[in-house]
């Protein structure tokens, strides 16, 4: 019996590499013994393939509805910039032609003697 160089444990004088830490025995290294390399599942390279594939529909997903999105903010931007127009256009007073009183912005008629606004 050997010890392991690694963690102490006790080995086989035939070991390769120790089962309890993994490190290569010094027979292993003399005999050039490769570490065991396990080929990669093939559901592991399907899995990597379909993250990568779904990381970039999320992505263009994502490019699209900030498209759509800043369209939308656009379109609301120009809406509310009329609105601010038309509501400082009907906040500002009207005065009667006939008797000069003055009416609010909305008003078609005069609220003191009734007659016509002129917009």
């Amino acid at each position: 019996m050997v010890d392991c160089r690694g963690c102490g444990d006790e080995l086989a004088r035939d070991a390769n590499f120790c089962p309890r830490c993994g490190l290569r025995t010094e027979k292993g290294e003399r005999e050039s013994v490769r570490t065991p390399v396990t080929p990669r599942p093939e559901w592991e390279k399907d899995m990597a393939t379909a993250l990568n594939n779904a990381t970039r529909l999320i992505n263009d997903a994502f490019q699209a509805a900030r498209s759509g999105l800043q369209a939308v903010a656009d379109e609301v931007g120009v809406e509310i910039e009329k609105v601010r127009g038309q509501a400082t256009r009907d906040l500002a007073p009207v005065y009667c032609p006939k008797c000069g009183n003055r009416n609010p912005g909305d008003s078609l008629y005069c609220v003191r003697c009734g007659g016509k606004l002129q917009p």
